[in-house]
């Protein structure tokens, strides 16, 4: 189990280090995290099963802001492998991932903090012209110590099993927790202001009739409108040229 630990929670902190975003954002969706874990531990249909079932309480989810309303990705770390051991049935294993995902959101927050810290310290280089240290501590120290809060729960309950996070949770001060609560409560808030900050400018506000008329009036699919969003945005950005990029970015 020392093995199998290891890997997952190095999986964990890939899917959540954002090393390359695409990448970890496609690498935490919980079907793919049930197959890799799977695979990991002999079992890769069972990984798929208890991954899709995981999936479908997330299907909603939008991370506005870069909030994360709930980690799937830890959730599915330390349910699936919990699931397979034991043989547990995906009902069961979604139940187990649930609260979890809850936790992830307050490991989430404490990673924030932490990186509020490098962000002063890159910014001070910046400052005095030292780009080098800067790109250092802009990404590569933060991805690295960050690695430690991704690795060692993600490692520990699935080599102790879930009882060891449930324990961990009672020791830490009802104030951290409260204060992480609160902390996350108001990052959707500063996700949606973003979100109506690009909504509002004016280049961008046909887009947002065209998609609310099609949603609305024609009663188009969410994936239909997505393949059209896509395929609008690849278009946009084929016919701008350079100096059109320009007033998009300071508009």
């Amino acid at each position: 189990m020392v093995i199998q630990s290891i890997l997952v929670g190095l999986l964990y902190w890939f899917s959540m280090g954002r090393a390359h975003y695409f990448f970890s954002y496609a690498l935490r969706r919980p079907i793919i995290l049930g197959i890799i874990i799977g695979l990991i531990f002999g079992d890769a249909e069972a990984g798929l099963i208890y991954g899709g079932a995981i999936q479908l309480i997330y299907m909603g989810g939008i991370e506005a802001g870069g909030n994360i309303p709930s980690d799937m990705a830890l959730a599915t770390c330390i349910s699936v492998p919990a699931a397979i051991v034991n043989n547990l049935d995906p009902a069961t294993a979604v139940t187990i991932a649930v609260p979890f995902g809850v936790l992830g959101v307050l490991i989430n927050n404490f990673r924030r903090t932490i990186n509020t810290f490098f962000n002063a310290r890159a910014d001070k280089l910046i400052d005095d012209g030292d780009y080098d240290q800067a790109a250092r501590y802009g990404f590569l120290i933060p991805w690295l110590a960050n690695g430690f809060l991704h690795f060692i729960p993600v490692f520990l309950a699935t080599w102790l099993g879930p009882a060891v996070v449930e324990s961990f949770i009672n020791v830490i001060p009802e104030v951290i927790l409260s204060g992480l609560e609160n902390a996350g409560g108001m990052l959707p808030a500063v996700g949606f202001a973003l979100t109506l900050v690009v909504l509002g400018k004016r280049k961008y506000l046909p887009f947002f009739v065209l998609g609310f008329f099609l949603y609305t009036v024609i009663d188009m699919s969410m994936i239909t409108l997505a393949i059209l969003g896509l395929s609008l945005a690849l278009i946009v950005s084929i016919t701008s040229d350079d100096s059109d990029k320009g007033d998009y970015a300071y508009e």
